[in-house]
């Protein structure tokens, strides 16, 4: 039942080389790239904060010409 510890300096290298080499095979994208999808998304977000917008006021406007018409 005698098992040995590893060392915590040894495991932390361990796991830090571990790290430095997944992080060497990152793929990084190119300025370009990076613009183009960062632009998408901001163009994305704003459209469908807009949708967002436009259905709440619908639905409020909507909503409230029921309540009007309920409470009469």
């Amino acid at each position: 039942m005698s098992e040995k510890k590893e060392n915590s300096p040894n495991v932390f290298m361990k796991t830090f080389n571990t790290y430095k080499a997944e992080y060497k095979k990152i793929v990084w994208p190119s300025r370009d790239t990076l613009i183009k999808h960062t632009v998408t998304v901001v163009v994305v977000s704003l459209l469908f904060g807009a949708y967002i917008a436009l259905t709440d006021g619908v639905l409020g406007a909507l909503f409230s010409q029921f309540v009007s018409l309920v409470s009469r």
